[in-house]
């Protein structure tokens, strides 16, 4: 093949006489065979405008290495920065009456598309597989919707009677009555080899209760100082937010053939959700920085060193009360319980803030404790998987050499472990004969 070929890269080289074809065994000696050399073209020879591959290569992968970055995992991190930065920047442009005419684009196209998405997604006819779990079911809510919100309402009690920013506070209670996050608890507990059935049932039973619960907790907890009439918010969450879910899951269980098409496009309809949301936030910052904020720096600084002890001491107290032994919790409930208890979502957080209030103009500050709350479980969250999923798997923190012996009664997941890692064993040894009945 070599030698059938000589002539055709002879003339790429530009030799003037190309050779005949000769077979090998027809070279009357050996010297002409060897003195033969191929010339290949060399490429920087040419002249050609376009540069060589290899040195576009390392231009194409740092473009691809910012854009898998900033569209990947924490693509809604940092274009919430970006979209409170512009909204700071030019105000103008998103404020009522504005340009941009967020009263219909956010109140209504945005946010009913939002709750319209989740509808479509939500899997009704799932959820009774994970219903079993009744008493970690009851803990999750009880923990979300009473525990949290009790304590921060105490928080702001207090609060109130040192003379701090009256709407941060107001922003506290919103946050507290949130439901938890739709899909990073699952994540979180799926990575951290927590039991993940329990973990998708809570979240969806959560995200569905905090449509009615979130509103009625907020009269409860906040009253006349929430500056909304009931009625309103009444009409506006059936408007806007129960018929579109109630829409979505109609369209799902009217059109089955959909269904594939919403499980194949899931990522896809969560970015868009996530688009919405961006715009969401960067319409209601615009609006609250053409107003001005009525709140001083350093008092976001107090915010944030509120929430960071606050988050931490429901982590460390979820933990405790969970792997108490009356409640019968394994291991990876516990870890399920951890993440679905302690989050509060923004994805639904912010469009409620705004459905409820919009009027107002304080939708921008009310959210602010929220915005803060979400990245800093994320991050709370991610540096505890490895040592749950450790705790899960081994029964041993990682890092240490010990293992957790508090769950040493009988049927505890520390039992199935070392009968596991006992089967493993006699596995290794020599293998019974098996007869071809049993086979």
């Amino acid at each position: 093949d070599r030698f059938l070929s000589l002539e055709e890269e002879m003339a790429a080289t530009g030799a003037k006489a190309p050779m005949e074809h000769k077979g090998i065994g027809e070279f009357e000696d050996s010297r002409e065979l060897s003195s033969m050399t191929i010339k290949h073209p060399n490429p920087k020879d040419s002249n050609a405008k376009d540069e060589s591959p290899s040195e576009l290569n390392p231009i194409f992968a740092c473009f691809k290495c910012v854009f898998d970055e900033l569209w990947g995992k924490r693509f809604f991190l940092y274009f919430l920065i970006i979209a409170i930065a512009v909204a700071a920047a030019y105000p103008e442009a998103g404020r009522k009456g504005g340009p941009m005419q967020p009263s219909i684009t956010v109140s209504w196209v945005a946010v009913i598309l939002i709750f319209f998405i989740t509808g479509l997604k939500l899997k009704t006819k799932e959820l009774g597989k994970a219903a079993a779990y009744w008493n970690l079911n009851l803990y999750v809510l009880a923990f979300t919707y009473i525990f949290i919100p009790g304590t921060v309402f105490v928080l702001t009690l207090l609060l109130r009677l040192s003379g701090y920013n009256e709407l941060i506070i107001d922003g506290l209670v919103v946050m507290s009555c949130l439901p938890t996050t739709i899909s990073m608890c699952v994540i979180l507990t799926k990575t951290g080899n927590g039991n993940e059935a329990a973990a998708v049932f809570n979240a969806t039973v959560s995200n569905f209760l905090g449509i009615f619960l979130t509103p009625a907790l907020l009269l409860l907890l906040l009253g006349e100082s929430g500056s909304v009439s009931i009625t309103d918010i009444i009409l506006k969450l059936i408007v806007r937010v129960v018929v579109p879910v109630a829409g979505g899951q109609l369209i799902r269980h009217v059109l089955p053939c959909i269904v594939p098409w919403i499980t194949r496009n899931g990522k896809a309809l969560k970015r868009f959700s996530e688009i919405l949301l961006l715009y969401i936030v960067w319409a209601t910052f615009c609006q609250t920085f053409y107003i001005g904020i009525d709140a001083e720096p350093e008092e976001f600084g107090i915010l944030l060193a509120i929430l960071i002890p606050l988050h931490l001491a429901y982590v460390c107290i979820c933990l405790y009360t969970a792997t108490c032994t009356c409640l019968g919790y394994q291991r990876e409930d516990v870890i399920a319980v951890l993440f679905c208890s302690t989050e509060k979502t923004v994805a639904l957080g912010i469009p409620l803030i705004t459905a409820i209030y919009e009027d107002t103009g304080n939708a921008g500050i009310l959210s602010i404790p929220v915005l803060i709350y979400h990245p800093m479980q994320l991050v709370v969250g991610s540096l505890m998987v490895p040592w749950l999923a450790s705790w899960a798997s081994t029964g041993k923190i990682m890092g240490t050499g010990e293992a957790d012996n508090e769950d040493s009664g009988e049927g505890s997941s520390g039992d199935k472990h070392n009968s596991k890692n006992a089967s493993v064993k006699s596995a290794s040894g020599p293998l019974p004969e098996v007869k071809e009945e049993q086979v």
